[in-house]
């Protein structure tokens, strides 16, 4: 029998290392597919959060577009009697009565909206799911200039019912002239 030497032993692999490369391959694998999982999942997550912004975005847009309306309605010399308001109306009025919760959904007193080239429906691309509305409150005389006040309510929808924006604004109408001619 011939003894063995060391370099017999260099050629033929053990038991145990044979073992550990596949131990090391499995957790590898495994630690891989976690990685990969982990940013599919955060994927889906920027995706949504960026759905939610587009859709806050354009609730904003549609609640600025019925203030801006509003404000607007009222520097045309529009100013009218206020009138004690109750329900939705489609023409603009201005109420005597304080807008009893504004940031109680959806309102059940205003002046119902829409601007031009805006779709309203229950679902679909680039609809939105209600119209805007506003609300205009006289408050009185500026002691200032003696201008008129007002307070403007308004709310504006997005693409699904829990995108909502509702804004305040207060306005003066006023009544003075400067003379900048000289």
């Amino acid at each position: 029998m011939t003894p063995l030497t060391p370099d017999a032993y260099s050629h033929k692999p053990s038991a145990l290392a044979r073992g550990f490369a596949l131990v090391a391959s499995l957790l590898f694998l495994v630690l891989i597919t976690i990685i990969g999982i982990s940013m599919f999942r955060s994927y889906g997550l920027q995706g949504r959060m960026s759905g939610n912004f587009r859709e806050k975005s354009r609730a904003f847009e549609s609640a600025q577009a019925a203030l801006r309306y509003a404000e607007w309605w009222l520097s045309q010399g529009n100013v009218t009697t206020a009138v004690n308001c109750s329900s939705i109306v489609s023409t603009p009025v201005v109420c005597s009565n304080a807008h009893s919760s504004p940031t109680t959904l959806p309102w059940t007193v205003g002046v119902n909206y829409t601007p031009s080239g805006m779709t309203i429906a229950s679902s679909g691309i680039n609809t939105y799911t209600r119209n805007p509305m506003f609300y205009i409150q006289y408050l009185g005389v500026n002691a200032i200039n003696s201008g008129l006040v007002y307070q403007i309510n308004a709310v504006g929808y997005g693409g699904n019912q829990a995108a909502v924006v509702v804004l305040q604004s207060t306005f003066i109408v006023s009544s003075t002239f400067n003379n900048l001619g000289k």
